[in-house]
């Protein structure tokens, strides 16, 4: 498969290293995300349970 690919021109992608920083600002999104969510069963779902 691999050489059907150089066969073909086609370049393989190369692996992107990321910095520990680049990591963790794709991650803080996520994080902001799952505290809004537990913010908002808190304070509408939780008390009707």
């Amino acid at each position: 498969m691999a050489d059907a690919r150089e066969e073909e021109g086609g370049v393989r992608p190369q692996k992107t290293k990321r910095t520990w920083a680049e990591r963790v600002a794709l991650i803080i999104p996520l994080v902001n995300l799952l505290v809004a969510i537990h913010k908002i069963a808190e304070e509408w779902i939780l008390p009707y349970v």
